[in-house]
């Protein structure tokens, strides 16, 4: 996991981001402290890249994915952010080298993460029953299994189709690896033909609509193109090849500008602290709060209506007639504490990230990771950021420049390197001018 911070006012984007990255699973989990996850997008424009979440490509290191863009588009400008962006996911889906294995190994990795995600859900639902009733009876598991897949296809119908797509059938190439895994992670319910239907389908909708696995990739794309005076940010996940093309959802799009917002500040990946920070209050108990209400008004209804009606099934029949007034009621409180949250904590702070300078910016966002860092130094969770933050601030005028910056190796003893850059750098002006 990860943590990444974006601050933006008119002048200047802070992009921060710490260096963790964990491989495996738990109880096998590795993490280490060393990653890059901010990139110049453009070896001379001002456009920064940052990652995290999956942090390679249809098995090629992401990050050289991105140094190879930044190598075949030199020279080259758009004149949005989002024009940026579009053309980094067309790079990625048309121009990264890819074979017929790669994908079908994608696909499996997808429906791995829904499948296993799916057993264990089921298998909870089992003991539940078990303990209910106080026996076992394995006739039943792919009941269990239909009620909760039927539920999931029913959530996922209610989603929009990812770019142009408009079916959920699958390639033949994808049914023997669909098939395979619902047989392996599955074995405990031993699905029977009609589970094995569903679950088909399940997989159908999962990899067509805008739902996305654990091994999602986000990548954030913040700076100026060419026809910008203030700065852009744009945010997307993606899961790699699906029926031959990029799965991909846009998640967040900022335009700082003359109109609000004049300033905002982003957390991606681990943002807790972040949104602590910003509002004043822990996203948990924001959502216990919100919960809270919720339960407080159907509660109170139902003690009235028990109260003063003494037959139970019309004291029923008048509860199901107010859900839609309780839906109500919830919905205009939990909107009356957000704007007060919104009034008192996140619009004075981003009030004076409007006119902060840049160096303040860049250290806002660089404390707030290390803050996050903290917390999972402190407590029991396992510490999935950390490392050294590294920050870059891009303006305008200035371009792309780092404040602080990790390298692997010390830079007196590699002024080869340095020297090599350079060189590269000049003759990509010399080939522009001659253009």
């Amino acid at each position: 996991m990860t943590a990444e911070i974006a601050i933006l006012n008119k002048t200047a984007v802070s992009l921060a981001a710490d260096s963790a990255v964990s491989i495996g699973q738990y109880p096998n989990l590795k993490i280490y402290n060393t990653v890059n996850k901010i990139f110049e997008l453009s070896c001379r424009y001002p456009v920064g890249i940052m990652i995290y979440g999956r942090l390679d490509y249809m098995g090629l290191p992401l990050e050289t994915v991105i140094k190879e863009y930044r190598r075949l588009r030199k020279g080259r400008s758009f004149d949005r952010i989002s024009d940026y962006k579009n053309d980094f996911l067309n790079y990625l889906n048309s121009e990264v080298p890819r074979s017929i294995k790669d994908e079908e190994d994608n696909i499996h990795l997808l429906i791995y993460d829904l499948y296993s995600r799916a057993a264990k859900d089921i298998e909870e639902l089992i003991l539940k029953d078990i303990l209910t009733r106080g026996s076992f009876h394995k006739s039943k598991t792919n009941g269990f299994a239909q009620t909760y897949i039927k539920g999931e296809i029913d959530r996922l119908k209610k989603l929009s189709f990812i770019g142009t797509r408009k079916s959920t059938r699958l390639p033949s190439s994808y049914i023997a690896i669909i098939d395979g895994l619902a047989d392996a992670l599955m074995a405990k319910i031993a699905p029977n033909e009609e589970t094995k239907r569903l679950l088909r389908s399940y997989a159908g909708l999962f990899l067509n609509k805008n739902e996305f696995s654990s091994y999602r990739t986000g990548i954030v794309f913040a700076g100026f193109g060419d026809r910008d005076i203030c700065p852009s940010l744009e945010a997307v996940q993606i899961d790699g090849i699906v029926n031959g093309a990029l799965k991909n959802s846009t998640t967040n799009s900022v335009d700082i500008g003359r109109q609000p917002p004049q300033a905002d500040i982003l957390g991606f990946a681990q943002d807790d602290m972040m949104k602590s920070f910003l509002d004043g209050v822990d996203p948990r108990f924001r959502n216990y709060i919100n919960g809270l209400v919720s339960d407080i008004i159907t509660d109170t209804c139902r003690e009235i209506l028990n109260a003063t009606i003494t037959d139970p099934v019309k004291a029923s029949s008048a509860m199901s007639r107010l859900d839609s007034v309780i839906q109500s009621m919830t919905k205009s409180y939990t909107t009356k504490i957000d704007k007060f949250i919104d009034k008192n904590s996140s619009l004075p702070i981003k009030e004076m990230i409007r006119s902060m300078p840049r160096q303040e910016m860049a250290t806002l966002a660089e404390s707030l990771i290390e803050i996050t860092s903290l917390k999972r130094k402190v407590t029991r969770q396992q510490e999935t950021v950390g490392g050294e933050v590294d920050v870059a601030i891009i303006s305008k005028s200035e371009g792309f420049v780092w404040v602080k910056r990790k390298h692997y190796f010390p830079s007196e003893l590699n002024q080869r390197f340095f020297t090599r850059r350079e060189e590269a750098e000049q003759e990509g002006r010399h080939a522009t001018a001659r253009k």
